[in-house]
């Protein structure tokens, strides 16, 4: 398995924002966006991730696990992590065969851009899934993930223009409304709240939920958390 880090925090995006979760960072992405702020695990020169066996993955995340016994929540993360569904499969079997009763919830963030193998899909709680626009630098693509009643689809705007072109986007793809956020661009406290009051207004309007990222208002642009 491809690893970046492993880390206990709070997630901070999305449905589960402020809940208490392991994040397995997986390393590689097939996508290159101008804003990612983990360009460690994927742009040359700058990665920072390792070949890990299965077993040492699972040891790590088991010793957070055991460290922290209220938590229930495993954020497989990247990266994109649907790169490496097998070996993810193989990671939550394990863990939920030895964390029993701890009813283990998988959550899975992603670009959309991959299909879940049904062995894969069946084992996961919650996709959170982020696609990319043409701001992003990436060209215009259909999303793979269109399991409405566990899937959330949650676009990255930083202003009026980013928040139309994802409305395009959630009209030309047919998603939910109710199933879609507006992500405030940036890494700091202070970019969300200058950019934050205009798209929670556009929010409003749309029938669109607002998407502040706790992470980073809480501890900045930093890693592990």
């Amino acid at each position: 398995m491809v690893i970046s880090e492993i880390f206990h925090s709070l997630q901070g995006e999305g449905m589960m924002t402020g809940r208490p979760a392991v994040f397995v960072r997986l390393g590689m992405c097939n996508l290159q966006c101008t804003f990612c702020d983990t360009t460690y695990t994927w742009k040359k020169g700058e990665t920072d991730y390792s070949d890990e066996t299965n077993e040492r993955v699972m040891e790590s995340i088991s010793k957070i696990l055991d460290e922290y016994p209220p938590t229930n929540l495993i954020v497989w993360t990247g990266g994109e992590p649907m790169m490496q569904q097998r070996n993810i499969v193989a990671a939550i079997d394990y863990l939920n065969q030895r964390f029993p009763e701890r009813n283990l919830e998988h959550e899975v963030e992603t670009n959309g851009t991959i299909a879940a193998e049904p062995e894969f899909d069946g084992r996961i709680d919650r996709y959170n899934c982020s696609p990319k626009t043409v701001m992003s630098g990436n060209k215009r693509y259909d999303v793979k993930l269109l399991h409405f009643e566990k899937t959330t689809y949650k676009y990255v705007v930083g202003n009026e223009h980013d928040c139309a072109e994802a409305l395009c986007e959630i009209e030309r793809q047919k998603l939910p409304r109710m199933r879609c956020l507006f992500m405030v661009l940036g890494t700091t406290a202070k970019e969300m709240q200058e950019r934050g009051p205009i798209i929670a207004e556009i929010c409003k309007k749309e029938g669109i939920t607002l998407c502040l990222r706790l992470q980073c208002i809480l501890w900045g642009a930093v890693r592990g958390v």
